[in-house]
């Protein structure tokens, strides 16, 4: 049985196809589109995954929707209590069109309606984490921003079969609350954690008062937005948090660029207190109506390493289990396996565990001669990678380290990793100058299993860097560029049979230092994913302040002559999206700032020409370069571009997913012009969006629509289905 679990849009989007039970891949679509945390609608990584392994979408019996649109009515009526009723109108409208969007996603990819189904969201996360667990009895916790209509749920695993014991509704979230600190902070979505590593630096009890005035916490761990018991105006979303309530209860929010002061260490550390409380006081709860051994957590809040420390300490269970994938990524693989022991309810279920996070993408080996010519470096073919690598570490050096699969999940767990020794006088400042990271954060240590007891106060399986473990003390001063201001370390442990290549690198560089343990941060730039390629794996190295790299089999460590590009910030990598045929790009909105992207496109494509506004910001820009390959703005009819130009690509100053997500954008007059050239002049139609991808709209703006045109140009997605096969 082929089922297929998607997250299909927004924010984590990604794609998990599994065979009888166990998975074949786990895409992340930001290692694709090279937009971190990847707000995406594109479906095509999933086709080109099927295509990999040679499964055509015909091939699938079910395929997963991470959101139940049945749930909408409960939503409904939830918002219904906390907002007045002058603003309910409105929110239940923008319901009637949101909650829908994921399924309507896959409906317009091609897939037949009756092999989609909705599981709600939650019951994906807790899916994930059950269904690939070591144990057939487990509690199972998940807690995050939200779901359909609830923001947390309490599970029993038992027997193959899931148990909801509780939920926590609508608004009341922990997930909202601490991304809404998160916010006050001056950072954006999927920065959590570095409030996480802030709040080591404050005193959690000095805005305690505050935020208790906010949110209840009962004895049980159940919580809630005390003024959401009376209806207001605000749905307590984690920017109306972080802009609007916190501002009132604990002052005004750190401006971009403003230093860090105590009060910001201080409200981090009471929020990461409250996180705690909660979610210790759940766990107890968990252990006492499950009489389980094995607690496994889910949901972004079981990204919490440091809370995660303190469960496994403090809850009572034998075991605490925070998978990689614990965001709403994980949905995709968690609603797999929940269709397959649940619908398609095989005789003999195949129960699958575990054991290592290498479920992504094969580094693209094949082109590492024709990238390591691209940048003008010469790798040099090792008979011993890991014997040479630990070699180069030992001697102080910054290495990225390449291999196989990719990890899923946000930690680098030595497949995409930069790894030094952690004995190096300084070696934190040396990373930082490739990370280019804040200095109070810390960096991460993989050890070696057999070791970790010498190390730390700990003695078990930690694979996935989700948990910390103390530092014993006489380790503490020696591994300090690994280790918290609270002498904590996010821990991977390595056995030879999750990673036999990167446990042998370890033995190999412990047999030179006496220490099986390096430290290792994720490979990428600032504000990128991992890398993906060997592109922009070669391109990080020669950009940036690594000392070497090992790719496969191939270490290099000359970059003398190398040819140092920019930075692989996404449009330069999406711009590929675009046809090289005669294009004509309005940029619209687009700031003087990045007018760059202009030239890229051009660069990339010769006859594209970019249509702008004489006096505008752009066109003063392009024209002080030089540049003759602008026109003055056509007045944008069908037919006279058609004439003219084989597609068309406007920048549009927001994310492109909310094409599909914002009924206002859907039915914009940019919609709508675009929807009419794609009708009547045939051509193909390009959104560049804000963060840097790309969007065939072709494959976006007829999501809501009952019907599709007929139109003359092919989805994106065409290749991969035939007549027979469409619904």
């Amino acid at each position: 049985m082929i089922v297929l679990g998607t997250k299909p849009g927004q924010h984590d989007a990604c794609f998990a196809l599994i065979r009888d039970g166990e998975p074949l891949f786990v895409y992340e679509v930001e290692r694709f589109n090279r937009v971190k945390r990847a707000t995406s609608t594109d479906l095509s990584v999933l086709f080109e995954g099927l295509a990999e392994y040679s499964i055509s979408p015909a091939d699938v019996d079910l395929v997963t929707n991470c959101m139940d649109p049945g749930e909408l009515g409960k939503r409904k009526a939830q918002m219904s209590e906390y907002i007045t009723p002058d603003k309910v109108g409105g929110i239940h409208r923008f319901l009637d069109w949101h909650l829908p969007s994921w399924y309507l996603l896959l409906r317009e990819g091609g897939f037949p309606v009756s092999r989609i189904v909705n599981i709600r969201h939650h019951l994906c996360h807790v899916s994930g984490v059950y269904y690939s667990g070591p144990s057939n009895d487990a509690a199972l916790l998940s807690v995050d921003g939200s779901g359909e209509a609830e923001t947390s749920m309490l599970a029993h695993g038992r027997d193959g079969r899931i148990s909801i014991l509780g939920t926590t509704p609508h608004p009341h979230s922990l997930g909202h609350l601490y991304q809404g600190v998160t916010i006050w902070l001056g950072w954006g979505y999927g920065e959590e954690g570095k409030t996480m590593a802030l709040a080591a630096y404050g005193d959690p009890q000095r805005f305690r008062r505050q935020l208790d005035s906010f949110i209840h916490v009962d004895d049980e761990g159940q919580f809630r937005y005390l003024p959401a018991l009376q209806p207001g105006t605000l749905r307590y979303a984690s920017t109306e948090i972080g802009r609007i309530v916190l501002p009132q209860l604990v002052g005004p929010g750190r401006r971009d660029g403003e230093e860090i002061s105590q009060s910001h260490r201080d409200v981090a550390a009471a929020v990461q207190a409250i996180c705690e409380e909660i979610m210790l006081k759940r766990a107890r709860f968990l252990k006492r109506e499950t009489g389980s051994k094995t607690l496994l957590l889910a949901g972004g809040v079981g990204l919490n390493s440091v809370t995660n420390g303190i469960l496994a300490a403090e809850s009572g269970f034998d075991d605490v289990i925070a998978y990689p994938q614990a965001s709403d990524a994980g949905t995709a693989l968690g609603g797999a396996l929940y269709a397959y022991h649940n619908i398609g309810a095989p005789e003999q279920p195949r129960r699958w565990h575990m054991t290592h996070a290498y479920w992504g993408r094969s580094i693209d080996l094949e082109n590492l001669d024709a990238a390591s010519k691209t940048y003008q470096v010469r790798g040099r073919q090792s008979d011993d990678i890991a014997a040479d690598a630990a070699e180069t570490l030992a001697a102080g050096h910054v290495m990225g380290w390449v291999q196989g699969r990719s990890e899923i999940g946000p930690r680098a767990l030595g497949n995409r990793s930069i790894l030094a020794n952690p004995l190096v006088p300084g070696i934190k400042d040396k990373v930082n100058g490739v990370k280019r990271r804040e200095p109070w954060r810390p960096f991460a240590p993989s050890v070696l299993r057999e070791d970790i007891c010498t190390y730390f106060e700990a003695d078990g399986d930690l694979p996935y860097m989700t948990m910390v473990a103390r530092i014993r003390d006489e380790w503490r001063r020696p591994l300090d560029s690994i280790g918290h201001i609270d002498g904590t370390a996010r821990v991977q442990t390595v056995t030879e049979e999750s990673n036999p290549l990167f446990y042998r690198l370890l033995q190999e560089f412990k047999s030179r230092t006496g220490i099986g343990m390096l430290l290792n941060t994720s490979l990428n730039g600032r504000g990128e994913p991992l890398v993906q390629t060997c592109e922009q794996a070669l391109r990080l190295y020669v950009n940036s302040a690594l000392d070497a790299i090992v790719i496969g089999d191939r270490l290099f460590t000359d970059k003398t002559d190398a040819l140092v590009g920019q930075s692989l910030i996404p449009y330069v990598w999406n711009i590929r999206k675009l046809p090289r045929t005669r294009l004509l790009v309005v940029p619209g909105e687009l700031p003087a700032s990045k007018s760059e992207l202009l030239f890229n496109i051009v660069q990339d494509n010769p006859e594209a020409r970019v249509a702008v506004s004489d006096g505008s910001a752009v066109a003063e820009a392009i024209s002080a370069a030089g540049q003759e390959w602008i026109v003055s703005v056509p007045v944008l009819e069908p037919g006279d571009i058609a004439s003219s130009y084989d597609a068309v690509a406007f920048y549009v100053p927001f994310p492109g997913d909310k094409c599909v997500f914002e009924e206002e954008i859907y039915y914009s007059p940019l919609a709508v012009l675009s929807r009419q050239i794609m009708e009547e002049a045939g051509i193909s139609v390009y959104w560049i969006d804000s963060r840097g991808d790309v969007n065939s709209m072709r494959d976006s703006l007829y999501v809501h629509h009952d019907e599709t045109p007929a139109l003359a140009i092919p989805s994106a997605y065409q290749r991969f289905w035939t007549p027979a096969e469409r619904p």
